[in-house]
Parts: structure tokens; sequence; C-alpha cells
């Protein structure tokens, strides 16, 4: 047996990886704080593992929040456990099966990736226990030991639980008390005396439904309190003492407690616990009791309403609540006090705009999350709570006006949201033209600005969704080719004003692919289906105009690119002319063939092209030169799979929104000036070699750069991207690093009517 156990798991140590394999140099990252995984304390601080990364606060001034993400040493920002070692280290386990160890006092990390790298389709680490210098994780599949003072493991993986549970079940919590450990998981309860040989089967027993009083196999906590383990399940609380499992049902309001218990916590004679209802019209029901010690068959709430994710007591007998969209309650004197570092509402990022201001605005779909801005300081976070005349939090795309300030939110049942500054105005069937598709449903999709400043959007699932609903009074009408077809997701208007309008494959007995919309000609418009737009493509989700007014269609399959839309208007009712995207490659043209999610422009006409699982793609204007490809690999990047992006034109960040947070990365795609002003230069002095470019600020559209010595002499020239923005490497015509001394910039346009100039000091190393 002990042969196939190693056979079966061997871990490949590799616990001290270095983190900076990966170049952080100009992203930054932005996550939501708000749904805490675990708590942990000790003396002043708390620690809380969350969905968006590792926060701590100082319970004397709840201001006093720090912060860390993949940036600043986690390994995953997607925490699920968290534990406070005795000598002070922070163990942080996230979904994917990595553990990153804080030393606060030296802000120092080490990693171990061995369950990460490991081939177990489900790797999440759901708990720790220190025991005896060795910490004991609960993983999706299995239980591990490790030394804390040699850093490594000690043991094989714990696959094997006993004889009654199947190998590698899911382990919720571990424990030890009196040399016994004990695991909570979903098939049922384990038990084995730690001074015996773990990872033989027959060193287990089991407690499960069909053989002992448990009422359900699906066990989730483990705390020792009053002389006896306790096990939390979905079935209540079972207590183990004496060699005899029993159940344990303590009384509120005269009716005994057998509600699924999901965490616990156990502090000076206190036993609280966190529980659920899984059943009914009472489904959710979250609630928190506790029990004395020397009343235990009485249980007494504590609070109800918020989904406990986590508990912990501190040293003052104040509760720790780990929340499900909170952050951390520390429920002090009968008050909930809700803790989290300033960040948006949600770490999914469904749609992203940037406005004119710059200020960053997302929505999350369909995770009722509101509608979240960041003004480049900080996150304000628009829902419910705070406007409840907003109806719902569901909001599921999001559009800033090319000619205002407003910013419109697109409601899934609420209607159409007008945001100027903070002020806020809701649009829906009943005191506007919008159609609702049932009672006051009212959906909105995709949205676009026409040539004239016209609002136009998709009123999904009415007779006539296709809208110019501002200014009013607004009109709609029907898809052409096919009225019946109303569930179109993304718009884009190209120069002609024609409407571009994705058709997903989400609703039976709905077209798949594309439909363009014209009010001006005849026929005003046809769905293009997705097989025709290339071999191989079956389902379209976005849709985009470049600056040449070229409609770039992401799908399962590639890009399909439309150069000319002018078709459309000189024979209307027809299939325009399209070809797919092709990259170039080691020389070879291939066409693209990955699954598009999403396409955005910035201000130099180059592509960004977000994937379903393999990251992002940088391309030339045309599309046929990869500029640059980013995952999770080489990149901050928090997901492969992309939702969104936009890139600011007045600062050239872009931003990339996934599911697990969003993404920004500096550019040169800087919107040229109008006219020259003058030429700032960073960093100055620029020091050569160097592993960065020296960025050239302040030139106008299609902009030529000169390098000259102070006498005049030509050092280097060379055209830009177009933008505000170019960079210089350092080295003359000849492709020699320069010699130190003080430099000319001089940027001019191409008839010189724009000449603007700026100074650089250069020191050879």
């Amino acid at each position: 047996m002990h042969r196939k156990i190693i056979s079966i798991m061997l871990f490949i140590f590799s616990v001290n990886l270095v983190h900076s394999q990966v170049n952080t140099s100009g992203w930054k990252i932005f996550t939501s704080f708000r749904e805490v995984k675990g708590v942990a304390s000790s003396g002043n601080s708390v620690w809380a593992a969350t969905t968006g990364g590792l926060f701590t606060f100082d319970q004397g001034n709840l201001q006093n929040i720090s912060k860390y993400t993949s940036l600043d040493g986690l390994l995953s920002n997607e925490l699920t456990s968290i534990a406070i070692g005795n000598n002070g280290t922070i163990w942080a386990g996230a979904f994917d099966g990595s553990i990153s160890v804080l030393n606060p006092a030296e802000n120092s990390w080490r990693q171990i990736t061995d369950i990460r790298s490991s081939t177990e389709p489900s790797k999440r680490i759901n708990a720790f226990y220190e025991y005896n210098n060795q910490m004991f994780f609960a993983t999706e599949f299995c239980i591990v030991r490790f030394s804390i003072g040699q850093f490594q493991f000690i043991d094989q993986p714990y696959v094997f639980l006993g004889p009654n549970l199947p190998i590698k079940s899911p382990v919720n919590d571990v424990f030890v008390v009196n040399d016994t450990i004990w695991a909570a998981t979903k098939n049922g309860i384990a038990y084995a005396n730690i001074n015996s040989s773990l990872p033989i089967q027959t060193s287990w027993r089991n407690f499960v439904k069909n053989s002992s009083v448990l009422k359900a196999n699906l066990t989730n906590c483990i705390a020792f309190f009053n002389s006896r383990v306790l096990i939390g399940s979905d079935s209540g609380i079972v207590s183990y003492q004496n060699g005899v499992l029993t159940n344990y049902e303590p009384m509120y309001n005269g009716v005994p407690l057998v509600d699924p218990v999901y965490r616990m916590a156990v502090s000076n004679g206190v036993l609280y616990f966190s529980t659920y209802t899984n059943y009914g019209e009472f489904r959710g029901n979250y609630r928190v009791f506790k029990v004395n010690q020397g009343n235990m068959n009485n249980a007494e709430l504590v609070m109800a309403g918020n989904e406990v994710n986590s508990i912990e007591v501190n040293s003052s007998g104040d509760l720790l609540l780990g929340t499900v969209s909170h952050g951390v309650n520390l429920f002090r004197n009968n008050t909930s006090n809700f803790i989290s570092p300033n960040g948006p509402g949600s770490n999914v990022f469904q749609d992203v705009v940037v406005d004119n201001s710059g200020n960053v605005w997302a929505v999350s779909g369909g995770l009722n999350a509101g509608v979240y801005r960041y003004d480049l300081n900080s996150w304000k976070n628009y829902t419910t709570e705070q406007y409840p005349w907003m109806v719902g939090n569901d909001y599921r795309h999001i559009y800033a006006s090319r000619y205002s300030s407003t910013v419109w939110a697109g409601g899934y049942g609420s209607g159409l949201l007008q945001i100027n500054g903070d002020s806020l105005f809701l649009f829906n069937n009943q005191n506007s033209c919008l159609i609702p598709l049932d009672g006051n449903f009212t959906l909105v999709e995709g949205m676009g600005e026409d040539n004239s400043g016209n609002l136009w959007l998709i009123n999904r699932a009415s007779p006539t969704p296709i809208m110019k609903f501002s200014p009013q009074p607004c009109v709609s009408f029907q898809v052409p080719s096919n009225p019946s077809a109303t569930t179109m997701i993304f718009m884009a208007i190209d120069n002609y004003n024609t409407k571009w309008m994705t058709f997903p494959s989400d609703l039976p007995g709905q077209p798949r692919g594309i439909v363009y919309y014209n009010e001006n000609t005849s026929p005003n418009g046809l769905i293009i289906g997705a097989a025709q737009l290339g071999a191989d493509i079956t389902t379209v989700y976005h849709v985009v105009t470049d600056k040449n007014g070229e409609v770039w269609i992401g799908t399962d399959n590639g890009i399909s690119v439309i150069r000319d839309p002018s078709q459309v208007i000189n024979n209307p009712g027809t299939i325009p002319f399209r070809e797919k995207m092709r990259i170039i490659e080691n020389g070879i043209s291939t066409p693209l063939t990955e699954n598009v999610q999403f396409v955005a422009v910035d201000a130099l006409n180059n592509k960004w092209i977000g994937t379903l699982s393999n990251g992002l793609l940088y391309v030339s204007p045309d599309g046929s030169t990869l500029l640059a490809r980013y995952t999770t690999q080489n990149s901050p990047l928090p997901s492969n799979k992309i939702l969104s992006i936009v890139v600011s034109p007045q600062t050239g960040v872009a931003y990339f929104g996934t599911e697990k947070g969003l993404a920004a990365f500096n550019t040169i795609a800087v919107q040229p000036l109008a006219e020259c002003d003058k030429i700032t230069v960073g960093p100055n002095p620029f020091v050569v070699p160097a592993s960065t470019k020296l960025k050239i600020d302040g030139l106008v559209s299609e902009s030529t750069v000169k390098i000259l010595t102070i006498s005049g002499a030509l050092v280097a020239e060379f055209e830009t991207p177009g933008g505000r923005i170019a960079e210089w490497d350092g080295k003359d015509l000849y492709g020699n690093y320069v010699s130190s001394g003080i430099y000319i910039i001089a940027g001019f346009n191409e008839d010189a009517s724009q000449v603007c100039t700026g100074k650089v000091a250069v020191v050879r190393r």
C-alpha cells in the first residue's frame, strides 16, 4: 500500500520559487477585497484573505489598512484561507493551490508552489493548522504536512483518509487535539493518531452518514470546546467525546438547531458558529450563534443577515467575521463595523470605459455589484445601498459619451442609468420610451453615439430593439430581415452612422452573427450569420470600429474585418466583403483562430485583442504584426480570460477587465497634441545602456524626431508611432550608444508647420 501511495502522488519540491520571474514594470492591479474567505488575528492586527488579495488593519485604528496583491509578493490574488503562524508569519492559501508566506517584520515573502504545480484538477487550499512547528494544509484532494523550520514537506500527501472515504476527498478543515488529527471532508469525517503513518489508509478511521449519527457527509469545520471535538456539517453539529459520536443540537427559541454549520470559533469558554439554510423559502437565512460553556444546551443569536465565510474572535471577545460582500465585520458591542480597502465593488469587470476626464467606469454583469468608478486616485461604487431608486445592481454595459461628461449604464431589468459626476437618473419604461420585456423588467445592452451625438442603444427583447434614445423624443426600429430577432448584445457605430450589433448564442431560436442597420438606406440593413463571416465561425462576441472606420468583429474563431463599411451604404441589404485577420509570425502569415471575446482600439489605431483563455494580443493597425502577447505567465494579468478592454487616450493606460480583477498597463498610445508646446522627457538624466527607453512626450500627430548635439550635429532620427509619446533607446544612427552629454530633441510634423523641442542629459555607463 505504501508503494502505491508514492506512485500516485509525488510532489516536486520547489518551495522557494522566485516571484520576480513575471515582469511587473508598468502594471497596476485593481481588485475588490470585499469577499473575505478567511480572517486571522494576532495582537492588535487582523489579517484577511480575500478573492482580491490580502489585507490587514489595526483594531485600534480601523483606517490603518494595508493591502497586498500579486504585485506585492502574492502568487495569486484569489485567496481562500489564512493562518498566522506561532512565529508571526502570515500563511495565505489560494484557489490555484499556491501558498504565499509573509514575514511582516521583514516584509519578505516565501512561496510554496508544489500543490499548484501538481496535475490535480482542483487544488484550492481550504485551511491551515499549526501543530508542533508543523503546518497542515487542507486541500481539495488531500492533507499535506509541512515543516515550518525546514520549509519543506515532511510526508507524502494524505490522499487516503480511511476505508470509508473515497481517495482524494476534498478536505474543508483540519485540526489536531490530544495527538489526534481530525479532517472535515466533503465525504465524511476522518481522524487518526498523529504519530501513526498517516499516508497509510488503515491509519485512519471514519464517521460517515450510513454508519454513524452523522446526517450529512458534507462536513465543513472543526473546533475543540468543553473537552469535546465538534464538527460542523450540512445537517448541524456532531460531538465526539470519550470515543462516542453524538448529535449536538443546542436549543434556540425552544427549537433544536440543526441548520448547516459552516464555521466555528472558540474563545474564553464561548463557542461561536455560523449557520445557513439550504432549503425552501428560508434558503440563505445566515445567522451567527454563541453557546456558553456553562450552558451547552442553549444557543444565543448574535447576529443575522450577512453571509459569513469565516469567524475569528479577538482577545477582547469581539467577533471578526469574514463576509461575502462587505469585507471584515468587526462586531463590537453589538455593532457591525465593516472594514476593507478602497476598491471596486467586484472583481468582475464585464465592461469598462474611460470618460472624457480620464475616469475609469466599470460594471460586473450579472454579479449585482452596481457601477464602479476610478478617478485615478480612488474607487467609488454606485449601488442600491447608496441609491435605492437604482432598483437593482445588475448592470452589464457601460458607455461614456464622446461629446459630454455623461456616462450611461445599461441595466438588466432596471433600465438605463444616466450618470453625471455623482448625479444619477434612472430611465425606465415608466418615464421614457424604453420598452420592458415583462412588467417593468427593462433590458438595455450595448450603446453608441452617431456623428451627430445621438445616443443609440439596444433595448433588448422588445419588438423594436434598435433605439435612438436621445435627444428626446426617441424612436425605435425592428431588426432588419428578421423582426423576431431581438437579443443583440454589443453595438458599434461606424463613420457612416451604420449600427453594427452582435447576436450571441445565448437563446434558442435567435440568430448567431451580426446585424447592421442604417435608418437612411433602403433596405435598412441585414443580419449576417456567423458562418457567413468566415469558415468555422459559430458565435460572434464583440464588434468595434477603428480609427480608419473599419469594422472589427470578434468571434469564436478569430476576427472578421470589414475594411470598407461604405459597402452597405452603396449596396444596402447585401453582405459586405470581409476578410479574416491574419498575423505574420516567423515570416509566415497565418489566420488568427483564437476565441476572441473583446477588441479595443488605442490612440495609435493598434488593436488589443482579448481572448477566452489565452490572455491578450497586441497587434498593428491592420492586425498583421504581433507587437506583444500577455498572459498570466509573463505578466500580472489576474486571468487569461479577458472580458473587456479600454485604452485611455489621455494617458495611454490600457485597462484589461477580467473576472478576477482589473489590470492596467502603461503604453505610449496617447492621443497626439493638436499644437506643439514643448517636449518633456523621462527619465532625465537618461542613463545608457538602460532596460527602459527614454519617453519623449509632447508630440503632434505623425511626428518625426531628431536627436541632435548641442552644436546641431544629427545623432539619431526616427519616425514615431503617431501619438503624443515616442521612445528612444539611446543609440545613434549606427546602433551605438551615444556618449555622455546634453542632447537636443526636436519633434516636427510632415510639413514642419509644428516643431517642438526639449533637452535630455545622457549619462553613459
